[in-house]
């Protein structure tokens, strides 16, 4: 008997999706992953450091074809700039690209997809190409990336805030554009999702959220993880991206309104930072009693298995927050700000400890180590709760019901 042909699909990309250690790498990952099951997946990227380029042939099985962009400093920063002067956002203009334009016409004169998919606004003009048939376009926003920007702008001065607000205005029109050539935009919220249509005129219908999952089986408390070099302390662990302002932020406010006063009660008590290319302020707080900066590792789990708890103390925040979904599926108690909740939960529904102020950051920290037995059926309850509620199959069947 004859193989029916898979239908086709093109999926973009900002960064490549592998190895999937990080905010937009998990959720493309992921994407790709459950895609390749049912479609042949031709995915268009980029790449801008060493390491990623290393993994492009470990990611290619997971995929029919494969086009990568390398994003090569400074040529490539020089290029963005003469286009932000145009009137592009810079966010956009880095990634820009007459080959992966190419490739993209490419697969769909040899392919024809019945669906193009990009995966973050700044890759999404791609996705508005030409065809020649009826051709599905998702584009996967992911969060409000002006509201993001808008928010940075609100937290800095002069010359900052101008170029700040700028660049979130053009993103803000970037984004319009956009939602009016697609048939489906998408956000990793109910909560974003909201938010974008209070923003942005865009029929309702035309707005859905594609929420992220966790992986329960990679990030299983069971396994035999092997404790992290450490002191023998109780352990507060941070994890994600360290060159990444809303991360960067939430470190600082933790090490200076936080750790002191718990360190006051519990003096052994230590703030671990895991996550690759901290900037020179995160390097600095090792020189504070305390605190350990990791830097990149190869697994983040060990840190989690052994935290006392897991800390998300983030004051900007957008979307589905990973490092919560990945604390809570290795069953440690984990102590979050109200933004880094959100699309996870409330207060009252997820196993978490929500705290705001710096008191109350300071109460909880000291409740997790004063009452053991507690956080530990606290984490109990967390792993429960993701199993059930967020693995990847669960929370993509919203892209599996646009899909034809």
């Amino acid at each position: 008997m004859r193989e029916c042909k898979r239908q086709a699909v093109l999926f973009l990309c900002q960064r490549l999706p592998f190895p999937p250690n990080k905010g937009e790498k998990i959720s493309s990952f992921n994407i790709v992953r459950h895609l390749g099951r049912r479609f042949d997946l031709h995915v268009g990227t980029f790449v801008d450091t060493p390491q990623d380029m290393a993994e492009i042939e470990r990611f290619r099985p997971f995929c029919t074809s494969l086009y990568v962009v390398r994003i090569t400093k400074p040529w490539a920063w020089i290029r963005a700039v003469l286009r932000w002067v145009g009137g592009l956002p810079l966010s956009f203009a880095l990634f820009r690209s007459a080959g992966l334009g190419a490739y993209v016409r490419n697969v769909i004169d040899q392919y024809q997809p019945v669906a193009i998919i990009a995966h973050s606004s700044n890759v999404s003009d791609y996705a508005l190409a030409p065809t020649s048939r009826p051709t599905l376009r998702v584009l996967d926003f992911l969060d409000v990336d002006s509201e993001k920007f808008f928010g940075y702008a609100a937290q800095v001065t002069w010359w900052k805030r101008w170029l700040l607000t700028l660049e979130a205005q053009r993103v803000r029109a970037e984004e319009a554009r956009l939602a009016a050539g697609a048939d489906v935009v998408g956000f990793v919220s109910d909560e974003e999702a909201a938010l974008f249509r209070s923003v942005v005129d865009v029929p309702l219908a035309k707005v859905v959220t594609i929420a992220n999952g966790v992986d329960a089986e990679a990030f299983d408390p069971g396994r035999p993880w092997l404790r992290p070099a450490w002191s023998d302390g109780p352990a507060f662990v941070f994890t994600g991206a360290m060159d990444y302002p809303p991360n960067i932020d939430a470190v600082l406010w933790f090490a200076d309104e936080v750790l002191p006063a718990v360190r006051n009660i519990h003096d052994r008590a230590q703030f671990v930072i895991v996550g690759s290319n901290p900037t020179r302020p995160v390097r600095m707080l090792a020189n504070r009693p305390g605190v350990l900066i990791t830097g990149a590792v190869p697994d983040i789990q060990p840190y989690l298995a052994y935290a006392s708890a897991v800390v998300a103390p983030l004051r900007i925040a957008r979307g589905i927050q990973n490092k919560v979904l990945e604390a809570l599926a290795m069953g440690r108690p984990t102590i979050v700000s109200p933004g880094a909740l959100t699309g996870i939960g409330t207060a009252d529904t997820a196993p978490v400890i929500v705290a705001d102020e710096a008191k109350a950051w300071i109460a909880a920290c000291v409740q997790v180590l004063n009452d053991p037995g507690a956080a530990a059926a606290l984490g109990e309850r967390a792993r429960s709760f993701v199993i059930e509620q967020f693995s990847w199959d669960e929370r993509l069947r919203a892209l599996d019901a646009l899909l034809p």
